[in-house]
């Protein structure tokens, strides 16, 4: 009797451990089939299926055509993006309650401008891509954060110093600065975000934002922020992105996106790091060179940089990286849309 019971017993044991791994082994993993489903409902699939909240300022009917099985989520955000014509996202708000926080992110997703909030983010240009073991693009809440003490210790100067160090923009009442009564040490901003909270008496919020394009100059008047980006959320994942670096101003502060570059390149392997530099030095050089041309002089010079075979190779690869992810009929559409304004383009110059 006591030998059935034991048999009993491990049987329903393995049964549980077998759950148990089966649940630990697809937990996050977003599966989505989509043949012109509204993307409200895509969104609510992907934010239950990843543990996240996922907001975006395009029509919530959008008709969605997707199918990924058991991906990553940074994947499947990025073909969702790739599909709709849109760019996502990591965001971290910050603000004196929930109903604050609530409040601003609300209003990107309505697509407006939140009104009296500030924005940190560092744009990195051409810097180093990290992707994970299946090429998926890396998980920006994992990035690290090498935290270094500002000078002072508000909030938004650690703010400020995060949007430098890693993939992901950082929102706050322009009012708002409390003091920061303890610096974190150095790790993953998704651990770090609510360590700064905490130490600064805030709320924090992280939200993934999937922004559209403005359709036109009048729109992007109402979609995008002070510096021109569309509120920091411009950019195209946590690599290579758009946005700016001069929260509160116009342009890029280049001093910042060259201090973002430095950052990422620290990340990599030493053995790495010597190479990923001297493609930066290189980089910076060629684009200093373009500053005191003419128009003409500048157009022939970047067609030489284009024209060259490894920088080719580097293009081809991050535009076959997301035309992987669209459907044929939206390469179809991208191929003319290109052609459509090359075309415009050598109309305008022969008049």
């Amino acid at each position: 009797m006591n030998r059935q019971k034991s048999l009993i017993c491990a049987t329903i044991l393995v049964a549980v451990l077998g759950i148990a791994y089966w649940i630990w082994s697809n937990w996050g993993l977003i599966t989505v089939d989509a043949d012109g489903k509204p993307l409200a409902e895509v969104i609510r699939s992907i934010e239950k299926q990843g543990h996240i909240v996922l907001k975006t300022n395009m029509d919530p009917a959008k008709p969605v055509k997707m199918h990924i099985h058991k991906v990553p989520l940074t994947e499947a955000l990025a073909t969702l993006a790739d599909v709709t014509d849109s760019r996502w996202r990591l965001g971290y708000f910050f603000g004196p309650d929930a109903a604050t926080l609530k409040t601003a992110y609300e209003s990107i997703a309505g697509g407006k401008r939140p009104e009296g909030w500030k924005n940190f983010d560092v744009p990195i240009f051409g810097g180093p891509r990290e992707t994970g073991s299946r090429g998926e693009p890396m998980d920006p809440r994992r990035d690290l954060w090498n935290v270094l003490e500002p000078a002072e210790k508000t909030l938004q100067a650690f703010m400020q110093a995060a949007a430098t160090g890693v993939s992901a923009s950082f929102t706050c009442p322009e009012q708002f600065n409390p003091a920061v009564a303890k610096t974190p040490s150095s790790g993953e901003i998704r651990k770090l975000a609510p360590q700064i909270a905490k130490a600064a008496g805030a709320k924090w919020e992280e939200v993934f934002l999937l922004m559209g394009r403005p359709p036109s100059a009048e729109t992007a008047d109402t979609r995008r922020g002070d510096d021109g980006d569309d509120f920091g959320f411009g950019g195209g994942g946590p690599r290579g992105r758009g946005g700016s670096g001069t929260p509160g101003g116009r342009g890029p502060d280049f001093k910042l996106m060259r201090e973002r570059q430095l950052a990422e390149i620290a990340k990599l392997p030493a053995s790495e790091q010597p190479a990923a530099k001297a493609e930066m030095d290189a980089r910076e050089k060629f684009f200093a060179s373009l500053r005191d041309l003419t128009d003409e002089e500048r157009r022939a010079k970047l067609a030489e940089y284009a024209s060259n075979p490894a920088n080719q190779d580097k293009m081809a690869d991050r535009q076959m990286n997301g035309n992987e992810r669209k459907t044929p009929e939206q390469r179809l559409a991208k191929y003319q849309s290109y052609v459509a304004r090359k075309q415009a383009v050598l109309s305008s110059r022969q008049q």
